[in-house]
């Protein structure tokens, strides 16, 4: 039956109608959309009559859906005017209103082809339009080719570039409405789609091309994994440490097995590419939650509070959110670029799949990975309280009277240490540093997930030979570190401005700094690094390392072994490399048995030269304390000096840990003898030697009270001036507590003077001598007695 016939059976009474129909499909610009077109659609809509409500209305918007057809229309132009033409003339040959009515709307339609699931003539008609899609590949290819014919008009790449994004946003749902139409013609039609989506792409760059979406999608389904692993991370973890156990909920299991079922579910989505929807509806959404969630985390971000310090929950929530925001951002680019005609043609499944896999898996790992350091910089900023200044250090004569400079009440402290910037105190959670002319604070340094600085005792502060910088030991206490965070256990500051010059991570010990570099111990490797330099080395040694000292160019470090020896060492400040050793238990028989950290004790630098001075127990002759003397300079043992007598390190309280010091003319020795009575007074030896030979100097016997009889007490309580004279706090026969000056002169008591430049007058009764620690800072003797701070002239 022709075309004519099929009109005269629909509307015998217009016929004049149909010819003007007749003629439109035949015009010369349509090489398509022309009778070929309009014979297959009706014989389309005769094979699915039976879905139709009135296949009639359906042949008839059949015949006026490409009535009129310009290829340089707007889109959906063709449509509304070609309803309008069926409308007025239908209406014009008494066809009923309803009936026309029905037959507009069903041409205007076609434009886009997305008809309702109980429109049963809308999908009918739908279908029959886009049969010639399922169609054999040499008549589809006819089909295609006269596409372009129409299209004449358009640069090739323009054309390429508009006819794959209508192939794609065809493929992206389901082709055919009804079932005949969806189980007999949907899979030719897709791969008579994929077959041209290929041949419009340049063919050098399809290989390539197809897998640039597949890549970003698989990075989208790697931010989703990962913001589940970080959402675990957070939600595991207490609010605010320090924490008790049952506020800490442990890692929930089910954050990550939500984020990969999501992604698996995603990635069915996309591989199934009728199912598009499933993929552009959850990239809005994780967008969408992951912006809310970032305000929610900046709104309630906790604010630093003394005693109770941020936990990694909340930097954690953040970057999951983050993440999120990341994952939605990937996923809407992926599908964007798949519509894209150079990229549109997809890749071999097993190649996508793979391509999915790494590039998840890859992006995963980094946004993990990376989650550890921004975690543990936001618990550092947040943690942090540091105050700094501009103004330099007070400076006033020192009259060495007696005279109190200044005092006030101060929180227990850990050890003081005289530095160019004033005193400093260590505490509990950080570093106060004070004015030694006024004793007004200058600066304070603090971290609120550090509990107990002021266990480390005089350890915990080590200053460099200047005195311009100082090193605070911040250890782990009842903090718990969060699974790959590595807080700082050493702060790094300018003594005079407070500023923090960095901070490490270690499980070592610090042994020396200066401007440039911080040395520490971890067994037997010593470790260098850097300051306001990016120098960083490490160097393995024989033995334990258990002192050093940075002198000029080199680091000169002590290593031992217990009942080995020990050897000084000095290593390029540089590189590490050793340049020189020198063999002590060559010259000193060190038979000890203990750990080396206790046998083998100080170690000093006399200032403005190339000798180092140092301590080691041994206990050959009942118990000797050997001072020795090494040229850095040459690389060997100057001079060896015994001192007879002396307890062994760490063996209860009537031991001690011996202190040496050194001024440019003098070495100062502080160190207990054996042999007292539980209960009764220590005999302490106070002597000074010659740095160039170790000739004597001066030497007294100081008798210590037994509650100043504990190791640490050489080490803490005792100060050097820099005319070498020796200042401590003792209790004194009557009671009181004084400071005692020790040098040359012998062994004698400065009451304290009051001031009358001072408003605070500190009368003797009122300092004790339960905790003393001494120091000195700028040339002033700083006393502290565990509740008091205070400083003489």
């Amino acid at each position: 039956m022709d075309l004519r016939d099929r009109w005269n059976r629909l509307l015998p009474h217009a016929q004049p109608l149909g010819d003007d129909l007749l003629a439109r499909y035949a015009e010369q610009h349509r090489h398509y959309h022309d009778q070929q077109h309009l014979t297959e659609v009706l014989q389309t809509v005769d094979e699915l009559a039976e879905y139709a409500d009135d296949p009639d209305t359906v042949r008839l918007a059949a015949w006026f859906h490409d009535a009129i057809y310009d290829p340089q229309a707007d889109p959906g132009e063709n449509e509304e005017v070609s309803a309008q033409l069926a409308e007025l003339e239908l209406a014009a040959y008494g066809v009923e209103a309803e009936r026309v009515e029905e037959i507009g709307r069903l041409v205007r339609l076609t434009a886009k082809h997305d008809c309702a699931a109980d429109d049963r003539n809308g999908a009918v008609l739908c279908d029959a339009d886009l049969r010639i899609l399922s169609l054999p590949a040499a008549r589809y290819d006819e089909y295609a080719a006269g596409i372009r014919q129409e299209y004449a008009h358009v640069a090739d790449r323009d054309f390429a570039r508009g006819r794959m994004s209508f192939l794609q946003s065809l493929s992206e749902t389901r082709l055919y409405a009804t079932p005949k139409g969806y189980e007999e013609w949907e899979r030719p039609a897709r791969e008579n789609l994929t077959r041209e989506v290929g041949s419009l792409g340049p063919k050098a760059a399809r290989p390539i091309g197809g897998l640039v979406p597949v890549i970003y999608f698989g990075a989208a389904l790697g931010a989703v994994v990962a913001s589940s692993v970080l959402l675990g991370r957070g939600l595991g973890a207490a609010a605010k440490w320090p924490a008790e156990p049952s506020d800490i909920g442990g890692f929930p299991v089910w954050a990550p097995i939500a984020g990969t079922a999501a992604a698996a579910a995603l990635a069915c989505a996309w591989f199934r590419r009728s199912q598009q929807r499933l993929v552009a509806v959850p990239a809005i959404v994780f967008a969408a939650v992951g912006l809310i969630a970032i305000g929610v985390c900046w709104w309630r971000w906790p604010v630093a509070q003394p005693g109770a310090a941020m936990s990694e929950r909340w930097p954690y929530l953040l970057l999951a959110s983050v993440a999120l925001v990341l994952a939605g951002a990937l996923l809407a680019l992926a599908r964007r670029l798949r519509l894209a005609p150079p990229y549109a043609q997809a890749p071999p499944r097993w190649l996508g799949v793979t391509a999915t896999a790494v590039c998840g898996a890859l992006l995963a790992w980094i946004v993990v990975s990376a989650g550890e350091p921004f975690v543990q910089a936001r618990l550092e900023t947040a943690n942090t309280v540091s105050t700094t200044t501009t103004a330099q250090p007070t400076q006033l004569p020192v009259q060495l009277d007696g005279t109190l400079a200044w005092s006030r009440e101060v929180p227990a402290t850990g050890a003081i240490t005289g530095t160019a910037g004033g005193v400093a105190e260590l505490r509990s959670d950080g570093v106060v540093m004070s004015d030694a002319a006024t004793g007004q604070i200058r600066w304070r340094y603090a971290r609120a997930d550090v509990q107990d600085a002021a266990s480390s005792g005089a350890k915990g502060l080590v200053v460099s030979a200047d005195g311009r910088t100082i090193v605070a030991h911040l250890p782990r206490s009842e903090y718990r570190e969060p699974a790959g965070i590595k807080l700082p256990t050493y702060a790094v500051l300018n003594a005079v401005s407070g500023e923090v010059l960095t901070e490490v991570d270690t499980d070592g010990t610090a042994l020396a700094v200066n401007s440039d570099q911080l040395l520490v111990a971890e067994g037997n490797y010593v470790v260098a690094h850097g300051v306001s330099s990016p120098t960083h080395w490490r160097a393995q040694v024989r033995c334990s390392v258990t002192q050093g000292e940075l002198v000029g160019d080199q680091a000169v470090v002590v290593d031992a072994c217990a009942g080995n020896g020990a050897v000084v060492r000095g290593l390029d400040i540089k590189t590490g490399a050793q340049r020189w050793e020198v063999d002590l238990g060559a010259r000193i028989d060190l038979s000890a048995e203990l750990d080396p950290s206790t046998w083998v004790g100080e170690l000093v630098a006399v200032p403005d030269t190339r000798e180092v001075s140092g301590l080691v127990w041994t206990a050959a002759a009942g118990g000797t304390l050997y001072q020795w003397s090494v040229d850095i300079g040459e690389g060997h043992l100057i001079w060896t000096t015994p001192v007879p007598g002396t307890p062994r390190p760490r063996l209860g309280s009537s031991s001690c840990d011996a202190q040496l010091a050194a001024t440019h003319a003098s070495l100062v020795l502080i160190t207990c003898r054996t042999g007292n009575d539980p209960g009764q007074p220590q005999t302490y030896d106070v002597s000074s030697s010659n740095p160039a030979d170790g000739t004597p100097q001066w030497h007294h016997l100081l008798q210590v009270p037994p509650r100043l009889q504990q190791p640490e007490y050489p080490r803490n309580g005792f100060g050097l001036l820099p005319d070498g004279r020796v200042v401590t706090l003792m209790p004194q026969p009557n009671g009181s507590c004084s400071p005692v000056m020790i040098g040359t002169t012998g062994i004698q008591s400065r009451p304290i003077l009051p001031s009358p430049n001072t408003q605070s007058v500190a009368k003797s009764e009122e300092v004790t001598c339960n905790k003393p620690a001494v120091t000195v800072a700028a040339a002033r003797p700083i006393f502290s007695d565990g509740t008091r701070l205070f400083a003489l002239n």
